[in-house]
């Protein structure tokens, strides 16, 4: 992980205040549909992103790891509610505004039910291709002020995001499991993990996301 920068941990507390007084008010069950967005990369080598594996230490460990040069990997793209997991959304190219709208968000929409149009809250990071105008624009109309995004949600912070504590990981230890040989293996397996998700689990996910958002405030640091 990065380490964090002045500054984090007040974000970090501002935006946890704001997520349990949007509890208070919404009440727990619009987490049913309060989206938590997220990509990673699955290399059919098993090749794990650092993005998405996570080493906690108060030092640089200077530690190195070795991989293809040009190994095949596949984009995944998940929205994880309390309710149910929209995706997996594959893609193939490194991802910019237009790609981001037209392989990622419009997919999303139109998976979506009614009362999820409607209520739907949709949370990202800032990477710059969710924050750009165009992904801006096309957000803001569907989802007005529901959009938890850049300046607003905290950076560094995987420990509030189900996609980071927690799927990535899991999904990765089941998928290479059984050592897929293509890609279209990869994509099976990533599509059967997500597709045995079931509610008792999301539950206990989100469980966890209210007592990480607690614990920070309780530490009243970034750091849990």
């Amino acid at each position: 992980m990065h380490e964090l920068e002045p500054g984090d941990s007040a974000k970090w507390v501002v935006y946890c205040k704001w997520f349990l007084d949007f509890l208070d008010r919404e009440g727990e069950d619009i987490l049913d549909v309060t989206f938590f967005t997220d990509k990673a990369y699955f290399h059919l080598s098993g090749y794990i992103n650092s993005q998405n594996s996570c080493v906690w230490c108060a030092h640089n460990p200077q530690a190195l790891h070795e991989s293809l040069l040009h190994d095949e990997k596949i984009g995944v793209w998940v929205g994880m509610s309390r309710r149910c997991i929209v995706g997996p959304i594959f893609f193939l190219e490194a991802l910019n505004s237009q790609r981001y709208c037209d392989n990622i968000v419009y997919p999303f929409i139109a998976q979506l039910k009614e009362d999820e149009i409607d209520k739907a809250y949709f949370q990202q990071d800032g990477a710059t291709a969710h924050t750009a105008h165009m992904s801006m624009a096309l957000l803001d109309n569907v989802f007005v002020d529901r959009i938890i995004s850049k300046t607003f949600w905290p950076p560094r912070s995987p420990d509030l995001s189900p996609p980071d504590f927690f799927l990535w990981g899991a999904m990765k230890n089941s998928v290479y499991s059984n050592s897929p040989h293509t890609i279209d293996d990869l994509k099976m397996a990533i599509t059967e993990y997500i597709r045995n998700v079931d509610h008792a689990i999301l539950n206990t996910l989100f469980k966890n996301t209210v007592r990480y958002v607690n614990k920070c405030l309780e530490t009243g640091r970034g750091t849990l």
